[in-house]
């Protein structure tokens, strides 16, 4: 996965993307035990492009120069295929201005703090991210304040009360 955080540190030192954060499920790792998932999620702020359009060509053509793999909608980096994604709403948006420093094996990186990667799951709403916000609270991995505060805030109220009763 190393080769991945490196990729996208280096999009971010050339200027491709404006910052990153890890999210999905190897987000959650980085607070809960580790999930079973095949590919790493980056969500990005892409430079303006003055058009209004938003094209993620430049970073998959970025991406390939690093000597990525592209499969389907995924840069593969050895066994690790990323999805780059971009900050297509407001709870996306500031997930990634939010995002906390990690050091992953000597590889700095940003992932999205607990609060945001249940927010993000409860958006999302497929019965595994109602599944991995319940770990979360069951773990005591997420502050269910910050988190009933977040989702009251994107009008995730009534999903995030669906976990609380556990009807996911």
């Amino acid at each position: 996965m190393q080769s991945v955080l490196r990729a996208l540190n280096r999009l971010v030192s050339d200027g491709v993307i404006l910052a990153y954060a890890i999210g999905g499920a190897i987000g959650a790792a980085f607070y809960i035990e580790a999930a079973q998932t095949e590919d790493v999620d980056a969500f990005t702020v892409l430079p303006s492009s003055g058009s209004g359009l938003i094209t993620l060509t430049a970073v998959y053509e970025a991406l390939t120069a690093m000597g990525g793999v592209v499969e389907r909608e995924y840069v593969r980096f050895g066994n690790w295929p990323l999805r780059v994604l971009t900050d297509a709403n407001p709870l996306i948006a500031e997930a990634i201005a939010e995002a906390v420093a990690v050091d992953y094996e000597g590889t700095p990186t940003r992932v999205f703090r607990a609060e945001h990667l249940c927010a993000v799951a409860l958006q999302t709403g497929r019965s595994k991210d109602y599944l991995r916000v319940s770990m979360f609270l069951e773990q005591g991995a997420v502050d269910p304040q910050a988190l009933l505060s977040l989702a009251e805030r994107f009008g995730l109220a009534d999903r995030m009360g669906k976990v609380q009763r556990g009807e996911s």
